[in-house]
């Protein structure tokens, strides 16, 4: 008798033990002041212990159970006061998406390895609704000619090729394609790159040839794809791949961007911290401390190495620059820089030397970032923010020397540096500073810089002219542009393809600056924008991506419409009849090739 009791104790506590934390989070319905009750039940919870969770940032107010504590960025804890099932209700937003959802649970306990933590989700069912604006009607008859970017002009037949030499004079990126009557092409090239972009055409075109001339250019000189890794790393093959699609719709520029907050995905030789720290992810310890590696972005992976090596940096320079494409790699500063703070906070705790410290102990400035940090600004005064800058400087320089492939400039970011950041110091001045001391940079090596339109404002008349001399360009992403300076159009509104196709439930993607499909990218017009326009730009930020099937859904097939807009600067008839026409020979000539590759994309 007692040995059967002792069994079933034993059983039953062995089942208890084999119980695997868990989670269940249920939508809550908006209610009349615009918020949503919902509920957070966390199962088979050890006492003590406490469990992580990336989520955008939202006010909450807990009704009921532990407090949810906002750490840094997506990054939230709750601690757990007791065994079993804990149960929190609390008002926050409505949730927008599905993909909006609080989601990379993990348990964390004192002495032990972390423990991902399944989750099921419990959705309200919403009416079915899409805020597009207008069709997607593609009853167009194509041509043979018909691709996408759309060629400038054609004549089929034989007819003499004086008809169609309609430019004074011939543009970089200039090509010519002849077929006769047996199909075969004869091609003239202004250059390299137009050359490659008759190549590509003739790929393009339906199979036999038929007798044409084909004369095409594009309108813009630049015409980049701004791809962003930081936030979900993409491995060097998916970046390969992505660089096809680059090539497939003639784009020529690939805005790299591989510093921000979230991680510093470059090795860099004379600073091993950069990537051993600030490329890789793990949870805080218990005292809130990133003493190892940076907490998780919003993807919430922890363990993961997301960085290229200088060789693999190189081999991604090379296959760019085979199918004509040029690296333009960003360090978004001076904010968006708590990566490369925290990893460097690390180099000096290891080394002992502080020359090249990039946030000063002593600043008590109070911020908080548009992307919800705390600690993410550079201290532009100090001396040691341009030594290491200056040292990246030489290192990118190296890599791309080594490669055999042109750096056309370094992008600085210079985004979105948040009011409060410098406190007791003057924000004007602290601008002046860091402007001329990234010129300072760049002159001495001989090199350009790039940044976002934020660099170009509220500058003394000397240090803006002095910018303008060593400046590539300018993205204009939040205003109608700025007279007297070198724009690449990146408008967010109709550019940035992490946001949301639509206001689906099912769509990924934010949706701040509204919704961006095909149509929203075919409209962008340039004569709506200031400045000395000499390109265009897609934008692909991944704080909403999880794969590279997430990342071709977003481009596939919204972002043939910027690559159009780079070499078809206008439209010369009504936007349904161009329109019909565009999306006619995206689904006839481009559907059909992404679904051969495999890829994920949008379908209607």
């Amino acid at each position: 008798m007692h040995k059967s009791l002792l069994f079933i104790w034993l059983l039953l506590f062995a089942t208890a033990c084999a119980r695997v934390p868990s989670v269940e989070w249920t939508e809550g319905a908006a209610e009349s002041d615009g918020r949503a009750l919902h509920t957070l039940v966390l199962h088979d919870m050890p006492e003590g212990s406490r469990v992580w969770f990336q989520e955008l940032f939202d006010g909450k107010t807990s009704m009921e159970g532990p407090t949810m504590n906002h750490y840094q960025g997506t990054s939230w804890y709750i601690d757990i006061p007791e065994s079993g099932t804990v149960t929190l209700k609390y008002y926050g937003r409505p949730l927008p998406r599905h993909s909006w959802a609080p989601e990379a649970f993990v348990l964390q306990q004192q002495g032990r390895a972390d423990i991902p933590m399944e989750v099921r989700y419990h959705f309200l069912e919403h009416p079915k609704t899409e805020n597009n604006e207008g069709s997607f009607v593609s009853d167009y008859v194509l041509q043979p000619a018909d691709i996408i970017p759309q060629v400038s002009a054609v004549i089929y037949g034989t007819e003499p090729m004086e008809r169609i030499d309609i430019l004074p004079s011939r543009p970089e990126g200039w090509y010519r394609i002849t077929i006769g009557e047996e199909g075969e092409p004869q091609v003239e090239s202004y250059d390299a790159d137009g050359a490659f972009y008759a190549q590509v055409t003739l790929e393009k075109l339906p199979q036999p040839l038929q007798p044409m001339t084909i004369e095409d250019w594009p309108d813009y000189a630049y015409r980049g794809f701004m791809l962003d890794v930081v936030r979900d790393f993409r491995t060097v093959d998916e970046v390969l791949e992505i660089i096809d699609l680059m090539a497939s719709w003639k784009l020529n520029t690939l805005h790299f961007h591989i510093a921000d907050d979230e991680s510093w995905c470059l090795e860099i030789k004379d600073f091993p911290e950069l990537t051993d720290f600030g490329a890789h992810h793990a949870l805080p310890d218990w005292n809130l401390q990133e003493t190892c590696a940076l907490k998780p972005s919003a993807n919430g992976k922890i363990g993961n190495t997301s960085f290229y090596t200088a060789e693999e940096y190189k081999r991604i320079l090379r296959y760019a620059w085979d199918r004509r494409i040029r690296v333009i790699p960003e360090f978004d500063t001076p904010g968006h820089s708590r990566a490369s703070i925290k990893a460097m906070q690390a180099y000096e705790r290891r080394t002992g030397d502080s020359s090249f410290r990039l946030q000063d102990p002593a600043d008590t400035s109070r911020y908080w970032s548009a992307q919800d940090f705390t600690d993410n600004v550079l201290s532009v005064y100090l001396p040691s923010v341009y030594k290491f800058y200056g040292a990246v400087f030489d290192e990118v320089i190296r890599l791309h020397r080594e490669a055999g492939v042109p750096l056309p400039a370094i992008h600085i970011g210079g985004d979105e540096v948040p009011e409060g950041a410098w406190s007791g110091r003057d924000r004007h001045e602290m601008k002046e500073i860091f402007i001329n001391g990234m010129l300072d940079l760049a002159e001495a090596r001989g090199i350009r810089l790039a940044g976002w339109e934020d660099i170009a404002k509220g500058l003394e008349p000397e240090t803006q002219e002095r910018l303008k001399n060593s400046l590539y360009f300018i993205n204009v992403w939040n205003t109608e542009g700025i007279e007297g300076f070198p724009v690449v159009l990146s408008p967010a509104a109709y550019t940035y393809l992490d946001l949301a196709y639509s206001d689906a439930l099912e769509e990924i993607g934010l949706s701040w600056a509204g919704y961006v499909d095909e149509r929203k990218t075919f409209a962008l017009n340039p004569n709506d924008y200031k400045g000395d326009i000499i390109g265009v730009q897609a934008q692909l930020w991944s704080s909403q991506l999880r794969s590279f099937e997430d990342a071709t859904y977003q481009m596939l097939p919204k972002g043939l419409g910027v690559a159009e807009r780079g070499w078809n600067a206008e439209e010369n008839e009504p936007f349904e009849t161009a329109f019909n026409r565009f999306y006619s020979i995206i689904v006839a000539r481009e559907m059909p090739e992404w679904e051969r590759k495999g890829y994920v994309f949008k379908k209607r």
